[in-house]
C-alpha cells in the first residue's frame, strides 16, 4: 500500500488524450458491451466507453481497481443483491483504503430508459452503506468515456464536449468545467478534481 496518495486526482481529457490512455492500458482491461456486472474489470488500470445512460462504479484501493458499467436497459443489473455479492466476492469492502467512483445516469427526458437514475441512485446507496468514500458525476447531455490507472492513482473522464467547453470562455477553475458538463457533482475530500 505504500504508492497510494491521500488524493486521488480526477481530471477531464480530450477524447484524443483518452485514446492513448486506452491504448496503454490495453483491450483486455476494458469494460465491454452488454454492460452487466459480468464484464466488470479487475486490474491494476481499466477503462470503459460508452456511458450514456448507464452508470459506472469503480471501486480502488490504490493499486487496483474494480470497474464496472452497468446498463438501464438490461434487468439483470436490476437484481442488486446478484451485484452487491460479485463487488464482495471481488474486494474487500472492509478494506480502509478503498475509494469509489461513480459517472452516469441520464434523465427521463433523455433517455428511453425510466430506471437510468434509479441504477445511478442504487450505486450511491450501496457506496454509502459499505461507508466506501466516493465521488459522484451525474448526468450532462453527453456520452461519456472513464479509465483508471493505480500508476498514479487517478481518474480521468472525456466526452466529444470537453475541447468545445475549455475553448470556451468560461472560469479555467476545474470544479466549474465539471459543473457545466454534469447535473450534479460530488468530490470527495479524498479526492481533487484538475484539467
Amino acid at each position: 500500500m505504500d504508492n497510494i496518495s491521500f488524493k486521488s486526482n480526477i481530471r477531464m481529457i480530450s477524447p484524443q488524450e483518452f485514446s492513448k490512455i486506452a491504448g496503454r492500458i490495453g483491450g483486455e482491461k476494458t469494460v465491454n458491451y452488454p454492460w452487466t456486472i459480468k464484464q466488470s474489470v479487475l486490474a491494476d488500470s481499466a477503462y470503459t466507453t460508452g456511458i450514456f445512460d448507464c452508470t459506472v462504479c469503480g471501486i480502488t484501493d490504490g493499486q487496483k481497481v474494480l470497474l464496472n458499467h452497468l446498463c438501464p436497459s438490461i434487468s439483470d443489473n436490476f437484481n442488486f443483491n446478484k451485484i452487491i455479492d460479485f463487488i464482495k466476492n471481488n474486494i474487500d469492502t472492509t478494506n480502509q483504503y478503498l475509494q469509489g467512483f461513480i459517472l452516469g445516469s441520464k434523465s427521463k427526458s433523455l433517455t428511453s430508459s425510466s430506471k437510468s437514475e434509479l441504477l445511478f441512485d442504487r450505486v450511491i446507496n450501496f457506496m454509502k452503506e459499505m461507508k466506501i468514500p466516493y465521488s459522484a458525476f451525474k448526468g450532462g447531455t453527453f456520452t461519456n468515456n472513464v479509465a483508471y490507472s493505480s500508476l498514479n492513482d487517478e481518474w480521468v473522464i472525456s466526452n466529444n464536449s470537453i475541447n468545445e467547453t475549455l475553448t470556451k470562455e468560461v472560469s479555467k477553475n476545474p470544479a466549474e468545467i465539471f459543473k457545466i458538463i454534469f447535473d450534479d457533482i460530488l468530490v470527495s475530500e479524498l479526492d481533487e478534481i484538475n484539467m
